[in-house]
């Protein structure tokens, strides 16, 4: 006969994280059985029973309802008909061990899973999964429906797991195409057992961990907050929703390890599939995931901020087509390719970000790898109106380390075909790829920030404004290719291997300004002939409509070439060469302060020259004025263009003196001003266009490097000291032979005429 023991009613706790049931039944005789098995067969209806396991407990009544579910429903069969119905606080959640689910990370959980999920979504209840490790094979997986809410008791405590092995009809652990979906406080992991660096490529377990309506419509209203994916072989999420929310998540060993990018591996992905909207993806933590971490495809507000991202194959956040985008406060380490990637993207906003060797292709050779890149790699279509402000990048770059090094910042900001960019306040440090190889420079590697426009006028309206750009192993700023009403202004440029600015293959109709700029310190670490602080190139073009003008350019020399390691430094302050042939109209250079650099502080090559309308008939609008040379401890003197060198455009200059100049190349029309008119001299004009000499050469004569002599109309400029010989030298391209001298032929020396102060009444 089966032992029972009766009591009155009195206030009773419901078992299993549940708390007191509300008034129901609250008078008559509560009888306790052991298990659920026990209930079933009990035969009184008119008593209540408390059921005391621990898992699937809990106070019961009768009902003449036949309704089962085993979860909150059982057959009432010693009674005959009708079911045994818990008794708990509708306003709270079910309980997943409610319907047999054990937990023990060995039973098959799946039914349980499945049937508790069903009923809690239905009455649009959470479900709530207790501390354990509850199993799926792989066979299976677990479907969500609309509103559906599961809650663990963290992540720490609450996991769904499943085999290492793949199997094709349960690609994903978890799977929805419903609205409403919460998921909160539970670890899943997708089987793939983990490698000893754990940077896995194989293929074992789930492809995927949870897959959001990807091959059907969007679904809505999705939140995912303090969960961990781990070790899936492609995808942690795959989603196509309206509204869904990714916080405070952990993604870990996702996706395959390699640069194989056709595949789109990665934490959180909607590639290929449109019609998301408001996505807000912060505060998760993504490590060693490949190949693409979260990926974006067509999405119309989208919102990444305070992620922190590790040891990512790829690309860190990589988006294609995207609008309304919002990337701040991330921290990227180590991302293989570009930390953040935008194609054919619009209204995007980058700011408060932290790079560290973002773009340092460790899972091998990933292309640009570069922290931040904005434009269309495809040649199909350009990025518009992109604000990237008050980030921070560094890599590891040094000019004295030859060792290679895993981890790298290969290259800051890569700029193509983008249009209204404004690049503001960042401060970008130790870029370039290591090793240190000054045998050639490659496109990408080692450039600040990189401006790229593949047809002419593709970028416009560009500004690059207050960044801070220091040790890096080519550029500061580059721009490669014309872009239209492009402002460098007011940026600090410290410490570069190749220029300080480079702007290359510019053309007609820039309308762009230079200006403001501190560039200091250039470095040559490739060893060029030219090496500029600001260096402009046209390719087959006119320099026009260009305003260069209050920069600040210093290559001081050192005290000590051991105390910095320094051993060849810049060049020129600015350099206009041409590939082809490259002319200058509508071009102004004024108010320029230049100090310290080795061969001149405004340089020519000899392809550059003055726009002409006809042969010889030059139309010489342009402006070199009112630059100065000198460092706080020297007298400054007014710059002319090209002055120590024997070929350079016309270009008419202004400066001051107590006589004709005896040294440089002056156009005709220059004129010097004399400081002392008391003499009735007012100054000198060039009469044509030459160098300049005032001695006369000599046989037998001691010269000194640097000094010139005139031979008839032909100047020549002593490269090696010594004593002249017996005959003059005579023009060629290579250094000319004179006894112990070597002359550089310099060209057509320059007549100045004088004026005087009456003729000027």
């Amino acid at each position: 006969m089966r032992r029972f023991l009766a009591f009155l009613l009195f206030p009773v706790f419901a078992m299993a994280q549940q708390k007191p049931v509300k008034a129901v039944r609250q008078a008559g005789i509560t009888v306790q059985v052991a298990t659920i098995e026990e209930m079933e067969l009990f035969n009184d209806s008119s008593v209540q029973l408390l059921i005391t396991d621990p898992a699937r407990g809990g106070l019961f009544h009768y009902s003449e309802d036949s309704l089962t579910d085993g979860g909150l429903r059982f057959a009432a069969t010693g009674v005959g008909h009708g079911s045994w119905q818990r008794l708990y606080d509708q306003s709270v959640a079910l309980n997943v061990k409610w319907f047999g689910a054990k937990g023990d990370g060995k039973f098959n959980d799946f039914q349980a899973l499945q049937k508790a999920i069903n009923i809690a979504a239905a009455a649009q209840m959470p479900l709530l999964l207790p501390s354990g490790k509850y199993y799926i094979p792989a066979s299976a997986a677990l479907n969500l429906p609309s509103n559906t809410h599961i809650k663990g008791a963290g992540v720490t405590f609450s996991s769904i797991m499943t085999d290492s092995v793949f199997h094709n009809g349960a690609a994903a652990l978890l799977k929805t195409t419903g609205d409403n979906i919460v998921l909160e406080d539970i670890t899943f992991s997708g089987g793939r057992p983990k490698a000893v660096n754990s940077k896995s490529i194989r293929e074992a377990g789930r492809y995927a961990i949870l897959n959001i309506s990807f091959d059907s419509k969007p679904s809505s209203n999705i939140t995912i907050q303090r969960c961990h994916f781990m070790d899936a072989f492609g995808r942690g999420i795959s989603y196509r929703a309206v509204n869904i929310s990714i916080r405070d998540c952990s993604f870990k060993r996702i996706g395959r390890y390699d640069i194989n990018f056709a595949r789109l591996d990665g934490a959180i992905c909607n590639f290929g599939r449109t019609g998301c909207e408001d996505v807000v993806i912060e505060r998760n933590r993504f490590e060693f995931v490949g190949t693409h971490c979260v990926a974006s495809f067509k999405t119309e507000g989208l919102k990444i901020r305070d992620n922190y991202l590790d040891q990512i194959s790829g690309i860190g956040l990589a988006n294609q087509q995207c609008s309304n985008v919002e990337v701040s406060g991330n921290t990227f380490n180590n991302t293989g390719d570009n930390g953040v990637d935008f194609q054919r993207c619009e209204r995007i906003v980058i700011n408060n970000n932290y790079f560290n060797n973002a773009g340092d292709k460790n899972a091998g050779d990933a292309g640009s790898a570069a922290a931040v890149f904005v434009g269309d790699d495809y040649g199909l279509a350009g990025s518009s109106s992109t604000i990237i402000s008050n980030n921070f990048i560094t890599g590891t770059f040094n000019y004295k380390n030859k060792n290679s090094k895993s981890a790298f910042q290969n290259c800051g900001f890569y700029i193509i075909d983008a249009n209204h960019v404004k690049i503001t306040n960042n401060i970008i440090r130790y870029i370039g790829a290591v090793p240190s190889d000054t045998s050639s420079i490659v496109l990408e590697d080692g450039n600040g920030i990189m401006i790229v426009n593949t047809k002419r006028g593709s970028g416009t309206d560009i500004v690059i404004e207050g960044n801070t750009l220091s040790h890096l192993k080519a550029n500061g700023i580059y721009v490669n290719g014309q872009s239209r009403e492009l402002k460098i202004k007011n940026n600090y440029i410290d410490k570069f291997g190749s220029n300080g600015i480079l702007l290359s293959a510019i053309g007609t109709n820039l309308f762009s300004q230079v200006e403001g700029n501190t560039i200091v310190d250039g470095m040559n670490f490739f060893h060029h002939n030219v090496a500029a602080d600001i260096y402009v190139e046209a390719a087959n073009a006119w320099i026009t409509n260009f305003n260069l003008s209050r920069n600040q350019l210093r290559n001081d020399s050192r005290g000590s070439y051991s105390s910095r390691n320094d051993t060849v430094f810049t060049t020129h302050g600015i350099y206009f060469n041409a590939q082809g042939f490259g002319k200058f109209n509508n071009l102004l250079v004024s108010d320029n302060q230049m100090n310290g650099h080795l061969i001149d502080e405004i340089g020519f090559s000899d392809n550059i020259s003055e726009y002409s309308v006809t042969k010889e008939n030059y139309f010489p609008l342009v402006s070199f004025k009112n630059n100065f040379s000198g460092s706080t401890d020297d007298q400054p003197d007014i710059i002319i263009p090209g002055l120590n060198q024997p070929v350079k455009p016309k270009i008419i200059t202004e400066s001051y003196g107590v006589e004709p100049p005896a040294y440089g190349n002056y156009s005709a029309g220059s004129t010097i001003k004399n400081i002392f008119p008391e003499n009735d001299v007012y100054g000198w004009v060039a009469a044509n266009s030459g160098f300049a000499a005032s001695l006369k050469w000599k046989a037998g004569v001691h010269y000194t490097p640097g000094q010139t002599v005139y031979v008839n109309d032909q100047v020549f400029r002593c490269k090696i000291g010594g004593t002249s010989g017996k005959n003059a030298p005579a023009p060629q391209d290579a250094l000319i032979a004179d006894g112990q001298v070597k002359w550089q032929a310099m060209g057509n020396r320059v007549i100045f005429k004088k004026v005087l102060l009456r003729e000027m009444r």
